[in-house]
């Protein structure tokens, strides 16, 4: 079977990752340009709420796919009623010390762009059969809220309520890591056919080192897949949820722009969680971000690639 990545794949500076675009295995110096910071979401711990409760109480508060939410809290539910499923919790503070690392010494590396705050938890919940579409607005069928938090008051964990019905349960503590991002071959399908090969080449690449680095080895075999990620660009293609959102949520002004919050594969953990192998996303314009309203972020469930 063959052994992958292929290449040394590195996030470790801007020019870095330009120089092994540029390189002839991979021939794709064209995306240079479009190279985004993202942080990877590592599913190195054991699963399950204990563990969740042992890292807290050991090292203190991390991150988290599925399982409890924080509280104190009201579950949310949808208009109809319904639960919705918790997606996530991100602890930000990890966010931010990758994101201002001392092993990062370009001045445009992390790039300027609007982030997350420094401190607290993004937490985000989802009604898995809400597929984020225009009519799905005022639906209540999301909920991304900012989770302040002062490092004393440890939050308590609150567990979905029993009328919430999950394809499967995930509770899957993460770490973060820094990694980058370049756009996705979807979004090259009408390119010539040596550019469309040289952005899978680019995929099945970086998807293969993050799945090693999940793993915690340096080669993996296929398959490989998406891992979930922070920032960066869409594992979907950014045309159609551009398309949405321009509906949704128009920019504001000319010097607006979309950032992909969150995205969450549904190939491991959530198996089953978002269609057919599909992904999970959360959008929130620039300025949105820069001023906090999370009431305004767009969630997808992106089946459409």
């Amino acid at each position: 079977m063959t052994q992958l990545p292929r290449t040394p794949v590195t996030a470790a500076s801007r020019e870095r990752i330009v120089a092994w675009l540029n390189s002839p295995q991979i021939g794709a110096g064209f995306l240079a340009d479009d190279v985004k910071f993202s942080l990877l979401l590592l599913d190195q711990y054991e699963a399950g709420k204990d563990r969740i409760r042992a890292e807290r109480a050991e090292l203190g508060e991390l991150s988290w796919l599925g399982g409890p939410a924080l509280g104190p809290i009201e579950w949310p539910r949808n208009r109809d009623g319904e639960p919705l499923a918790h997606i996530a919790t991100i602890l930000l503070s990890e966010a931010q010390a990758l994101i201002e690392s001392p092993d990062f010494t370009e001045p445009d590396w992390p790039e300027s762009a609007a982030r997350l705050p420094e401190t607290g938890y993004l937490e985000v919940f989802h009604h898995l059969g809400t597929y984020g579409n225009p009519e799905d607005d005022n639906t209540g069928g999301w909920l991304v809220r900012h989770v302040p938090f002062d490092e004393q008051t440890v939050p308590p964990l609150v567990d979905a309520p029993d009328d919430l019905d999950v394809p499967q349960e995930v509770c899957q503590p993460v770490l973060l890591a820094a990694g980058f991002s370049v756009p996705r071959a979807v979004d090259f399908v009408d390119a010539e056919e040596t550019v469309f090969d040289a952005v899978e080449r680019v995929e099945e690449e970086t998807n293969a080192a993050w799945t090693a680095w999940r793993q915690g080895v340096e080669k993996v075999t296929e398959p490989v897949f998406p891992v979930s990620h922070m920032y960066g660009h869409s594992d979907s293609g950014t045309e159609y949820a551009h398309d949405i959102l321009r509906e949704v949520r128009p920019l504001r002004d000319d010097s607006d722009v979309y950032v992909l919050v969150l995205s969450v594969e549904s190939w491991t953990h959530f198996e089953g969680w978002f269609g057919d192998a599909g992904n999970f996303e959360v959008w929130m314009r620039a300025s949105d971000l820069t001023e906090l309203r999370f009431d305004q972020a767009w969630c997808m469930i992106r089946t459409d690639h």
